[in-house]
């Protein structure tokens, strides 16, 4: 084979067209990719703990999922459709903050699964949601990787005092199971401490004794408790 002929065989690798997808094809698979992004997502929605729920976000897994399985049948077997595409993507700048390293994780499923569907393999997109969504249930349900705790923050006022023995000390030994002084600031012109700690209770049930007790010991003034973390990871 001749120069010309190696030259042509590279210009057809990355120039011909050898994408064929059918209109019937091409619904099935979006739509298989909809039911997919949206196993997904309900996943996602079902086992989320934390604090800053977005229905966005939700939403978005569910379209990343179309929307990659749209750009892999685009792509098929082009190379130049590929560079093209990667070109393309490159222009776009995401802003928008992850807050959760487990969100990353869900762009990722969402990502591969479209992938596959895009690629044709229905059977691996099916069978690697369904596998790995049941694990994530499991991982939910079974609690694996958390440390169950219940931490408050409690901020109160104190006379500055320099006695040994200060008046929340018995107050503490007696409810609670851990405390640990977050900061400490002068107030009303040096006449009280605002002090803060992070406690945990022996009980949680103590909770409005404690505050009742905490309140009526001499020189203590203002006393409030917030909710803080209830569980932490390994």
């Amino acid at each position: 084979m001749g120069m010309t002929g190696i030259a042509q065989n590279v210009y057809d690798a990355l120039f011909t067209n050898t994408t064929n997808v059918y209109f019937f094809d091409a619904v099935i698979n979006i739509l298989i990719a909809f039911v997919v992004g949206f196993i997904i997502s309900s996943v996602y929605r079902i086992t989320y703990k934390g604090y800053s729920y977005s229905s966005s976000f939700v939403n978005t897994v569910v379209i990343i999922t179309m929307v990659t399985a749209i750009v892999i049948m685009i792509i098929g077997d082009n190379l130049a459709r590929a560079f093209g595409l990667v070109g393309a993507m490159s222009i776009i700048r995401f802003r928008a903050a992850v807050k959760d390293t487990r969100d990353i994780a869900f762009v990722f499923f969402g990502l591969a699964a479209g992938m596959a569907v895009g690629a044709g393999s229905i059977m691996l997109a099916m069978v690697g949601t369904i596998l790995i969504s049941i694990i994530i249930l499991i991982l939910y349900y079974t609690n694996y990787g958390y440390i169950y705790h219940k931490e408050l923050i409690l901020r109160f006022w104190m006379q500055a005092e320099l006695n040994d023995e200060q008046p929340y000390l018995p107050v503490f030994k007696k409810y609670l199971s851990q405390h640990s002084l977050m900061y400490m600031r002068s107030a009303r012109l040096g006449q009280f401490l605002e002090v803060s700690f992070s406690i945990r209770f022996k009980r949680e049930d103590d909770q409005q004794a404690f505050i009742s007790e905490l309140s009526a010991r001499e020189g203590i003034e203002r006393v409030s408790l917030i909710m803080g973390e209830e569980s932490d990871t390994y």
